[in-house]
């Protein structure tokens, strides 16, 4: 059915057997989203309760892909989308996406209660149904790993939200933050010499050190301790200057003075 055939009925209310959604954002819904969940009459109506409470919440259960061959998301869906809302309240029972390119991508909110899983096109509005295959999700994140190994009864709970990863994740690097000083990590992170450590199995009887020049010779530690610095030998004294040829001759010239003048109060 053509793409102008289609809105016209749409504008009249009408239900299509068939229709295209080759052009998703043209023909967009534009009644009550919450309440054409109430269209699908075969839905039990505390299943659809239920879902109008969450479609009205916003409380869906993630955000899938739309493509032209599959749906992607956590959970494993058909790749049919049928009972397709468009215009004022027209309800088309199946659609195609056959001229959607490879390329071509939309998303879609959804919601599951039980069996019955709707979506909601992010673009377009167009309400929509969609079917789930398993209640498990595909093992492709940590989180959907983890949602794996939910029973299905959990999995099919309300009050069960599958969690998106995260938009700023990413692999962990295994460089610790700089808030993780001390750990391990960081550690070994970290240049530096290794502490030399004193082997406990040293044998009694082991000669000491040779002393340090001066005498010196460094205190024993207690087997496995690992010297917090390294001992110091005290400083060596060192001999007394040796005086240069101008201070012995300063020197010699004062005794002579004295002695020139000692002579001569002896003489007087």
């Amino acid at each position: 059915m053509s793409l102008l055939a289609t809105i016209a009925l749409a504008a009249s209310g009408a239900t299509l057997p068939a229709c295209s959604w080759d052009r998703p954002g043209v023909n967009p819904f534009m009644g009550d989203v919450v309440a054409a969940v109430d269209d699908y009459k075969d839905i039990p109506q505390a299943a659809r309760t239920k879902l109008k409470a969450r479609v009205e919440a916003r409380s869906y259960d993630e955000i899938a892909t739309i493509r032209r061959d599959a749906i992607v998301g956590q959970a494993k869906y058909g790749a049919e989308i049928r009972d397709m809302h468009f215009g004022a309240g027209s309800v088309c029972r199946t659609v195609t996406r056959a001229k959607w390119t490879p390329q071509t991508e939309e998303r879609g909110l959804v919601y599951c209660e039980e069996t019955h899983c709707i979506i909601v096109p992010t673009v377009c509005r167009n309400v929509s149904r969609i079917k789930r295959l398993t209640a498990r999700p595909v093992a492709t994140s940590p989180v959907a790993t983890m949602a794996a190994a939910s029973s299905a009864q959990d999995l099919d709970d309300p009050q069960t939200q599958l969690e998106l990863d995260p938009p700023s994740a990413g692999p962990n690097t295994g460089v610790p933050a700089p808030n993780e000083r001390g750990s391990f990590a960081q550690m070994v992170a970290e240049p530096g010499p290794a502490p030399t450590l004193i082997s406990p199995s040293t044998p009694l009887g082991t000669p000491s050190p040779a002393p340090a020049p001066g005498g010196f010779v460094p205190p024993s530690l207690p087997p496995g301790t690992v010297p917090t610095e390294t001992p110091q030998p005290p400083p060596i004294p060192l001999p007394p200057p040796i005086p240069e040829p101008g201070t012995w001759a300063l020197m010699l010239s004062g005794l002579a003075t004295v002695a020139l003048i000692a002579r001569r109060r002896r003489a007087r």
